[in-house]
């Protein structure tokens, strides 16, 4: 697998936040929407339950290569997304440290993935750190 700078992805994403400050939230809306879209014409299907957590996954990891792990887990109404080595992440702290906004397609790209390919409804329930750069667990309730 190819790698990339991670000095160079973190400055090049300060860059596109502060070029888009005024409308963030607008533009990781649709990171997560297209990332979402292809998310769902890669499945070609609708999948619920193991086959929906295993396939974006493995979107996730193989296709987007945000970070060095990722894992998707569900249990009833609960999803999670466990993320590590996240390259976003670094980028952000640059962010934080300016006090500017931050920005983290993720967190979207996992609502409209639920809605469009296991057709269900989702809202965000906490999004938890421990404290490590490039460490969370993105955590979703299922309606």
């Amino acid at each position: 697998m190819e790698e990339m700078d991670r000095e160079f992805f973190k400055k090049y994403h300060r860059a596109v936040v502060k070029a888009n400050a005024k409308e963030v939230e607008k533009v990781k809306s649709r990171i997560g929407s297209v990332w979402a879209e292809e998310f769902r014409a890669r499945t070609g299907t609708r999948l619920e339950g193991e086959a929906f957590n295993q396939a974006l996954e493995e979107y996730l990891e193989k296709e987007l290569r945000f970070c060095e792990d990722v894992e998707v887990k569900g249990e009833g109404d609960d999803l999670s997304i466990g993320v590590t080595g996240c390259h976003i992440c670094h980028g952000n702290e640059l962010l934080r440290a300016q006090g500017e906004t931050t920005l983290c397609p993720i967190v979207p790209t996992g609502l409209f993935s639920i809605s469009r390919v296991s057709g269900r409804k989702a809202s965000l329930r906490e999004v938890r750190k421990n404290g490590v750069v490039g460490e969370c667990e993105i955590c979703y309730r299922i309606n």
